[in-house]
């Protein structure tokens, strides 16, 4: 553990933990919000844990400042873009090798507020040993073609999959939401696998989503993530 980080302290207080990391972030010092994460990734703490009481509060925190007008658009970018790159570290920063799983997923954004949302899911995904692709935010890449484009990939990453396969996609936007989950439900007799589509939305949409015939819709990752699990351990047992 890292001398010059703040210290953690146990039992964990994450709630006490999280501000520091969003006072370093906010402050600019990026260094030490860097070793608060990398400190709990060489703790007892699950990397599961460290998204879902550390990062992902801090980005819907940086998100309600930013709304609320406390801080602008190219703060918000900059802080969120460090966050993010620590979310990809918890992805690639192991101490012990997950067995992989016979489940896939591809994580799909649609609108740029649930985008981070969408990112911390595919890592969660792979650090519970799913093979897990992020396709990033097509919100603006929509066109006459696209719905062919998109669905090329998707037959082609789980066609020859072998288990559990899911499409999330996460958006706040009605009308990508629309199109995407229209797109990826014509592709169900297509790929050989049983394939999920499951929907992340806000409050605003979840009712829309819920009549979208998807197999679960939420408002909430952490729901979302225990679906994953719920749908994976029903199919292998």
């Amino acid at each position: 553990m890292d001398k010059d980080a703040p210290p953690i302290e146990f039992p964990l207080n994450t709630h006490n933990l999280q501000q520091k990391f969003l006072d370093c972030l906010i402050q600019g010092n990026e260094s030490q919000a860097i070793l608060i994460i990398s400190n709990l990734l060489f703790s007892t703490i699950s990397k599961e844990r460290i998204l879902f009481d550390i990062i992902l509060p801090t980005l819907n925190i940086l998100n309600d400042m930013y709304n609320r007008g406390k801080i602008s658009e190219s703060e918000k970018l900059l802080i969120s873009t460090t966050a993010l790159d620590l979310v990809l570290m918890t992805k690639f920063v192991s101490t012990i090798d997950t067995p992989k799983l016979k489940a896939y997923s591809i994580v799909v954004s649609g609108s740029e507020e649930a985008t981070y949302h969408a990112r911390i899911a595919s890592v969660i995904l792979h650090l519970m040993g799913w093979h897990s692709l992020y396709l990033g935010n097509v919100e603006n890449k929509i066109d006459p073609f696209f719905d062919i484009d998109i669905q090329r990939l998707i037959t082609k990453k789980l066609k020859n999959t072998n288990g559990l396969s899911a499409v999330m996609i996460f958006s706040f936007n009605a009308n990508t939401l629309k199109f995407l989950s229209n797109t990826i439900k014509a592709l169900r007799k297509k790929v050989e696998n049983d394939l999920r589509i499951a929907i992340f939305t806000n409050n605003d949409l979840l009712q829309v989503s819920q009549e979208m015939d998807v197999d679960y819709s939420t408002t909430e990752l952490k729901s979302l993530i225990d679906w994953a699990k719920d749908e994976y351990r029903n199919t292998s047992s």
